[in-house]
């Protein structure tokens, strides 16, 4: 059976979103992103931490073989790492305001140019149930942008396990580019316009 699809609006509404932007400055906001996204505790042991022996592997000279020195050296199995994560992370990096609204800008209007920002009327969520977000969304993977929505409605969408539930209020470039595709309710849409100072 054919899965309904979402009813869009004209093609107008979403070309506010057309806003050239630098690619460096995307690319630079989600490499901010992803470094403040994760708490950088990894550690590697380096040769001075090792707990091995500290003995010459072999004599230096009438081996025949390269010259060595203990076990904990980096070339061995179980030796140091080189140049590994050392567990301390460097102070967050950030974007100043103008900077984040324009990425987030840049990235909306990249996602309209190819027809992947879709608005959706949340009135289609028929009785509030999971089968007719289902038929309203689809079953591809998405992310449903919303902004004041009935929590009923909410509720039915997030069952859908191809659905990612984003906040109009904490949207960024990272979250969008992290998104196959968007889905934007009418106060979400209304929401952003206004946050990014559009109109």
């Amino acid at each position: 059976m054919a899965t309904k699809k979402a009813t869009t609006t004209t093609g107008q509404d979403l070309s506010i979103f057309s806003v050239e932007v630098k690619p460096s400055l995307l690319t630079q906001a989600i490499h901010v992103y992803q470094e403040n996204s994760h708490r950088g505790v990894s550690k590697t042991k380096t040769r001075g931490e090792i707990n091995a022996t500290k003995r010459k592997v072999y004599k230096q000279k009438g081996t025949g073989n390269a010259r060595h020195g203990a076990k904990s050296a980096p070339i061995y199995v179980g030796g140091g790492v080189p140049f590994g994560p050392t567990g301390l992370k460097s102070a967050p990096m950030s974007l100043n305001r103008k900077m984040k609204s324009k990425a987030l800008i840049g990235m909306l209007s990249h996602y309209q140019k190819e027809n992947r920002l879709t608005l959706i009327d949340s009135s289609e969520i028929k009785g509030l149930s999971t089968k007719s977000a289902l038929g309203a969304l689809g079953k591809n993977e998405a992310a449903f942008v919303y902004f004041n929505e009935k929590p009923a409605i909410l509720k039915a969408i997030s069952n859908l396990e191809n659905i990612i539930m984003l906040s109009a209020r904490r949207l960024n470039a990272f979250t969008v580019a992290s998104s196959p595709k968007l889905f934007l309710t009418a106060s979400a849409y209304d929401h952003l316009v206004t946050r990014l100072k559009l109109i």
